[in-house]
């Protein structure tokens, strides 16, 4: 990850990158329902943030807003 940048700002950048409006990405926003992220992107938002990182499906499981993934990765660190 990049030492320069939260993580919440490089989850951000991310579901940019990847089409979505940036006014819609909140800390708040699930990341299925509200934002339309499925399950193989968000293994590909992880492995992307957190290169070398075991990623464990059932624990991604857990994650389901944005804050859900900022804790997530911040625990991979």
């Amino acid at each position: 990850m990049n030492p320069t940048k939260t993580t919440y700002d490089q989850v951000h950048d991310v579901l940019v990158e990847v089409g979505l409006e940036p006014s819609e990405i909140t800390s708040e926003a699930a990341l299925r329902a509200d934002l339309g992220v499925d399950s193989a992107e968000l293994v590909e938002i992880v492995t992307g943030l957190a290169p070398g990182s075991k990623v464990d499906g059932k624990a991604l499981k857990s994650v389901v807003t944005v804050a859900d993934l900022v804790v997530f990765l911040d625990n991979l660190a």
